[in-house]
C-alpha cells in the first residue's frame, strides 16, 4: 500500500494512501486586520477558468448585499498567469473589501481571497502583492 504525507500547521499527517486536497485554509492577519482564504477548485478543465470566475462572482451577487465589482483582469500568482478581481459587499451589516485571484496549478484551480473591512490602500495592496508573489508552488 502506497502512503502519502499531508502537511498541516501542526506537523505532517502520514496517510495510508494518496488523497485529493479539498481543504480550506483560513489565515488571519491580526496586525493588518485582514484574512486570506485559500481554496481549490477541482473539475475545472483548462479553458473553463473564466466561466468559473463568472459563476463565483454570480454567487456573491446573489448572497451578499450592496455588491460592487471591478473588472476581472490579468494578474500573477507565484510568477504564473492568474485572473484577479476586486470587489466589495455588505455581509451582516459589515462592508467587506476583497481581492480574489485564481491561477491554475496542474489539474486544479487555486483560489486566493484576501478580505478586510477597510478599503484597500497602498500598504494593503503591497501586502496582497507580497502574498501573491510569495507563494512557492510545489515546495
Amino acid at each position: 500500500m502506497a502512503t502519502a504525507q499531508f502537511l498541516i500547521s501542526e506537523g505532517i499527517l502520514n496517510l495510508p494512501e494518496a488523497c485529493q486536497d479539498r481543504s480550506i485554509n483560513v489565515l488571519r492577519f491580526n496586525e493588518s486586520n485582514a484574512t486570506l482564504v485559500i481554496t481549490r477548485a477541482w473539475d475545472i478543465k483548462p479553458g473553463e477558468e473564466e466561466a468559473f470566475i463568472s459563476q463565483q462572482l454570480a454567487k456573491v451577487k446573489r448572497s451578499m448585499k450592496k455588491v460592487v465589482m471591478g473588472e476581472v483582469g490579468d494578474s500573477q500568482v507565484a510568477n504564473q498567469p492568474a485572473r484577479e478581481v476586486s470587489l466589495r459587499f455588505e455581509n451582516q451589516g459589515v462592508l467587506v473589501h476583497e481581492k480574489l485571484a485564481i491561477t491554475r496549478v496542474e489539474d486544479h484551480l487555486l483560489v486566493l481571497t484576501f478580505s478586510r473591512t477597510a478599503p484597500f490602500d497602498a500598504p494593503a495592496d503591497a501586502f496582497w502583492a507580497s502574498i501573491k508573489s510569495g507563494l512557492q508552488l510545489g515546495a
